[in-house]
């Protein structure tokens, strides 16, 4: 991801934080670890979730194909389509709960929790909606790398950030102190 691309993240991470509606952290909520209540957003976290989410996503996502490509190792030459179609669905697997992961690991430093499951619900949402934009936009393929123009590769961007937007929102709506 480029400096350009991490920059769009910590802005959506922003627009997350803002479009939930909850207060700025005041200075006591820093200090002490009430039990009671929602904590507030911190957009430092915010824009951790989703930027070490869609990191931890591209790593899942290789991993994943490898592991796909380990398993269809033994597929025949016939076969080749419905072995990229594993590779690929193994990839995106993995993906999603690297993202499930980082988001949930990220948004647990301290003395706040969440919700696993209904963060990986966010990431699967996020990926329904990265896979639809890829059929739309991309017609199903990524650009390639000659002769792209910028509003491709901020759509790449994007589609590559969706699942751990998602994840963060949802995680985020789960949300509260440790007991």
């Amino acid at each position: 991801m480029t400096v350009a691309g991490a920059a769009l993240c910590l802005a959506l991470a922003a627009a997350v934080a803002s479009a939930q509606g909850l207060p700025v952290p005041s200075e006591q909520e820093f200090t002490g670890n009430p039990t009671e209540g929602k904590p507030a957003i911190r957009y430092e976290r915010v824009a951790g979730e989703i930027v070490g989410g869609t990191y931890a996503g591209v790593l899942g996502y290789f991993a994943g194909r490898g592991l796909g490509t380990a398993a269809t190792s033994m597929m025949n030459a016939e076969q080749d389509r419905l072995r990229e179609q594993i590779v690929n669905g193994v990839g995106i697997v993995g993906a999603s709960f690297a993202i499930g992961s980082a988001v949930y690991a990220i948004g647990n430093i301290g003395a706040e929790t969440g919700s696993f499951p209904q963060t990986m619900g966010g990431v699967s949402i996020g990926v329904a909606a990265s896979l639809l934009m890829s059929k739309v936009v991309f017609q199903g393929r990524m650009p390639s790398h000659a002769g792209t123009s910028k509003r491709r590769w901020w759509m790449a961007t994007l589609d590559a950030s969706l699942p751990a937007i998602a994840g963060t929102i949802a995680f985020n709506k789960s949300r509260r102190w440790q007991r």
